[in-house]
């Protein structure tokens, strides 16, 4: 049974030699051999159709990986943004508390800002930058 299945393999083999990769063709004859050494009771196109899953899977859990790790990435990139907008905030925090002090009883930063006929910008700081700005100075109950 194994000169037969090696037999079918080669020919299998021969006629895609040409249209892969070397790495690839390596990589498919090596799963088929491993398909075939574990399981010898199945025919040649059984064990062709099972690597095949095999490689769908694969690349099923290659996407996986692929989205988890861009998802890390982007995450990554999100607090350092944060970081960078907080350093902003803290730089800019001498300007908002003088805003506020001369403007009391706004119920936002941005009030303030707007009766002082100022922007963030003005401030050196973006929208985003305010809208934390907002959060973070409500959390310290200024």
């Amino acid at each position: 049974m194994t000169d037969q299945f090696d037999a079918q393999l080669d020919k299998a083999l021969d006629s895609v030699r040409e249209m892969l990769p070397e790495s690839s063709f390596l990589r498919l004859e090596t799963k088929l051999r491993q398909i075939y050494a574990e399981r010898p009771d199945l025919e040649g196109a059984e064990v062709v159709n099972m690597a095949f899953d095999v490689f769908e899977g694969e690349k099923i859990d290659a996407r996986l990986a692929l989205e988890e790790a861009c998802a890390r990435v982007d995450e990554a990139a999100a607090d350092e943004a944060r970081l960078a907008s907080m350093q902003r905030i803290a730089e800019r925090s001498a300007d908002l508390d003088a805003v506020e002090a001369r403007y009391p009883g706004r119920a936002t930063i941005a009030e303030a800002l707007a009766d002082a006929g100022i922007s963030w910008a003005y401030l050196g700081l973006s929208e985003e930058d305010g809208v934390l700005a907002e959060e973070v100075r409500r959390g310290f109950g200024k």
